[in-house]
């Protein structure tokens, strides 16, 4: 009756053949993007500033780092970078890059735009650390697209001081300004009593309002 084990034998063989490759072949952890590293590295450093820390966040191109340029002076320290591409910042490629800056007892964060190749949304959504900043001026730009929501509703789930500004204020006339604050309103489901602020890098119109709407905050 010998022969009648073998088949038992060569199960169990099979069984600890499979464990061991299974073992083997088990997936490595995703290495993270750098990105994620400057994601993290941002949430670290906003722990150990005790100004009041700001983000400028908003679609690519839009004219957060000119807006940040322009409400401090050119004081802010260092200076945000601004170039004659899309979007001049970038915190996909060097994991010792500049993440923060400062002006008097303000702390800003020059978010680079969302929802591209190298900044895509999906890593915003899981990694960004909304809830270490105090307050965010969402800055909007053309048209609101699905992303725009999106980064709204994280924003607001904060439940921080949330300043929005539409720029290129001064390619708008008359009724222009009513329509798209209305539309804002619609897409972002805000209410008739938050305030929309328009501004324009290009003419200085309305850069003061936006910072004092976080100032008096």
């Amino acid at each position: 009756m010998w022969w009648l084990a073998i088949p038992v034998i060569g199960l169990v063989g099979k069984a600890i053949y499979d464990a061991v490759t299974d073992e083997d072949e088990a997936p490595s952890p995703r290495r993270k993007t750098t990105l994620e590293l400057n994601f993290q590295r941002l949430k670290e450093e906003l722990r150990c500033n005790s100004g009041c820390k700001i983000a400028i966040i908003g679609q690519p191109g839009a004219g957060k780092s000119s807006l940040l340029k322009k409400m401090t002076n050119g004081k802010v320290e260092p200076l945000p970078v601004i170039g004659a591409q899309t979007d001049a910042t970038d915190w996909s490629s060097d994991a010792s890059c500049n993440l923060l800056s400062v002006y008097e007892r303000y702390v800003f964060a020059d978010v680079p735009g969302y929802d591209t190749s190298s900044h895509p949304l999906y890593l915003f959504s899981s990694s960004f650390p909304f809830r270490n900043f105090d307050a965010f001026i969402f800055v909007i730009n053309g048209k609101l697209h699905s992303s725009d929501e999106s980064i709204f509703r994280l924003i607001a789930g904060s439940g921080k001081k949330i300043s929005i500004a539409k720029s290129f204020a001064d390619s708008l006339e008359g009724d222009d300004f009513l329509s798209v604050e209305n539309d804002i309103r619609t897409r972002l489901s805000i209410s008739d009593s938050d305030s929309i602020l328009f501004f324009s890098n290009r003419t200085g119109v309305g850069i003061e309002s936006v910072f004092n709407s976080i100032r008096n905050y």
